[in-house]
């Protein structure tokens, strides 16, 4: 089963707002560790992609003091935080671009996922009335009670 949250623009029409939703997985993205920039260009990810350069900019300069194996280390080490970061950072574009998570949904695909996700929006649930606050007495003690004790100090 796959999970993926759902994300709807805040400022569009319920109506239309499902026309522009994003489904992004809650999962390892495959993609991103082996093609990262190339992941962040398509998803128009430009934060995302600017800092991977940068990070990846300071290894190859590291290159002459760390050795090609230790850069080898940390570009693999890269590639593995690339893909465990990037639907995060997926998601973090799109609460600054406007959209508002929805909900969370599962499905054995994205199809699936959707279809149950709509066949739940679609159908809004009747508001109900507010329930009144239960308003319990003032219960007083008689004098001289302690704990479950009905009397103090006499026993029955």
């Amino acid at each position: 089963m796959a999970i993926f949250s759902v994300h709807l623009p805040s400022a569009a029409a319920p109506e239309t707002a499902a026309d522009r939703a994003v489904f992004v997985p809650e999962a390892f993205a495959v993609w991103a560790a082996l093609f990262g920039p190339l992941w962040f260009l398509r998803h128009r990810e430009w934060l995302g992609l600017v800092g991977w350069l940068v990070i990846a900019a300071l290894i190859t300069v590291a290159e002459p003091w760390l050795g090609p194996v230790t850069v080898a280390g940390f570009e693999l080490i890269l590639a593995i935080a690339t893909g465990v970061v990037a639907n995060d950072v997926r998601r973090l574009t799109l609460a600054v671009r406007g959209f508002r998570q929805s909900g969370v949904v599962e499905g054995e695909s994205r199809e699936a996922a959707e279809r149950r996700f709509f066949d739940v929006w679609l159908v809004r649930p009747q508001p109900t009335l507010p329930i009144p606050p239960v308003v319990h007495p003032a219960r007083s003690a008689p004098p001289g009670v302690l704990g479950l004790f009905p009397e103090s100090g006499a026993r029955s």
